[in-house]
């Protein structure tokens, strides 16, 4: 299974998921939850998610997290082995939970 199936497949996993457009860029499959956007994908290695400044600060050393030079809820991340998918499912997770909380 090619990588970016595998990332479909563990962000579309996550309970009350719905997929479909980006709200920033209707080009870019995105996943939602209680109609808030906490991921989507820039390219099919590229993935952006909605993290808690906290878990972002937690990130800081990590060379495939990509910092906006602005304040942002929004962190890039590069992805290219089976173990970076597994790592960015678990920080979607969190990201996932961070705005399911704020509904």
């Amino acid at each position: 299974m090619r990588l970016i199936d595998q990332l479909r497949a563990a962000l579309g996993g996550l309970p009350g998921v719905e997929q479909g457009p980006s709200r920033f860029n209707a080009h870019h499959h995105a996943w939602s939850v209680s109609g808030r956007e906490f991921a989507h994908l820039h390219a099919d290695d590229l993935l952006d998610l909605r993290l808690p400044r906290d878990t972002q600060a937690g990130l800081r050393g990590d060379p495939k997290a990509h910092f906006r030079k602005s304040r942002s809820e929004w962190l890039e991340f590069e992805f290219h082995t089976s173990g970076d998918v597994a790592h960015l499912a678990a920080l979607a997770r969190e990201a996932w939970a961070g705005v399911k909380m704020r509904r």
